[in-house]
């Protein structure tokens, strides 16, 4: 308090941390409150100043004081009771001297326990906070890892997917359509029209195949069919597709060709194809045919066997022309 100042004098009590800075006051509504965070030795005169000094070297020794008179601030005589407990001390200032040297350290000893017990449950809450932490980072970790480990899987299973569907419609050694492939395609595009679009199945077989896996291996006999298939697609571009039925059969499909069109084609087809081989050649049996017409299996099993009847046609005709030759 400022010096000149009067006030009447009450019972207080402290709590003073290490430094020597008052922590509390007790009670709260006293005047005495505005010296909260300053000093205690603030609290007295320069004389009970170094009174007070005196005293911190007593508690240093005896841990507990009792009745310690010290001169205030307000000219005021006050008599200290102290107790020292680890870093905090618990400060009585009293307006009368006492005896009751028992119940104050008591009063002072259950507040020590009382300070120690809110310092262990704090402690306890602050490791419970920081177990509660680290289990709930261990535990988002953990979802991250699953979720990387979950995205990974997802795009293997993506790739093997596409894959399997890659697998399941193309031909493993041309990488044109298979046979699976022609028939799903003629089931979900041509059976189901009604539409007067003509289409172009050309059935195809090659001459004297197997004369070329005799003399030259299977291995020869594949770099032909996968030949075949490149040069099928480079003449038919986006016009048709091809299918490998199996072996040496092939189907080509294409939309609004005229027969000259498709003759054309198969020229075109052929003479590259002689370029690559001096064995075998291609015969084939074309059939041109309306979606229309075309409205179940039975119509679909026809059309195949027309054209491949047509096919074994130009087979003969091949062989008979080099019967004639020789």
């Amino acid at each position: 308090m400022p010096n000149g100042t009067t006030h009447e004098f009450k019972d207080l009590f402290f709590i003073v941390d290490a430094y020597d800075v008052i922590q509390s006051v007790i009670p709260s509504t006293s005047v005495f409150s505005s010296f909260k965070n300053q000093t205690l030795a603030s609290l007295f005169s320069q004389e009970g100043q170094i009174r007070y000094i005196e005293l911190k070297k007593l508690l240093v020794t005896n841990e507990v004081v009792f009745n310690y008179p010290i001169e205030c601030k307000n000219n005021a005589l006050c008599y200290i009771n102290a107790y020292m407990d680890k870093t905090m001390c618990f400060v009585m200032v009293l307006s009368e001297n006492t005896s009751e040297e028992d119940l104050f350290k008591k009063i002072m000893i259950l507040n020590s326990q009382q300070l120690n017990e809110l310092r262990s449950l704090h402690k306890q809450y602050q490791l419970q906070d920081t177990s509660a932490y680290e289990e709930i980072s261990k535990l988002n970790n953990e979802l991250l890892n699953s979720k990387r480990i979950i995205e990974k899987q997802n795009a293997e299973l993506l790739k093997f997917n596409k894959l399997l569907k890659q697998m399941s419609i193309e031909d493993s050694l041309t990488g044109c359509f298979n046979r699976r492939q022609f028939y799903a395609y003629m089931r979900e595009t041509v059976l189901p029209s009604q539409s007067d679009e003509v289409h172009t199945l050309v059935m195809i077989d090659f001459n004297h195949f197997k004369e070329v896996n005799d003399q030259f291996g299977h291995d020869a006999g594949d770099r032909l069919l996968i030949h075949f298939v490149q040069i099928a697609r480079e003449v038919l571009q986006s016009r048709g597709e091809v299918f490998r039925l199996g072996g040496d059969e092939f189907i080509l499909l294409t939309k609004q060709s005229t027969l000259s069109e498709v003759e054309d084609m198969m020229n075109k087809i052929k003479q590259l194809f002689i370029k690559n081989s001096t064995v075998a050649s291609i015969a084939y049996g074309v059939i041109q045919y309306k979606a229309c017409d075309v409205n179940h299996e039975f119509d679909l099993t026809n059309l195949i066997r027309k054209s491949d009847q047509l096919m074994y046609q130009n087979k003969q005709l091949f062989k008979e022309s080099k019967s004639f030759k020789k």
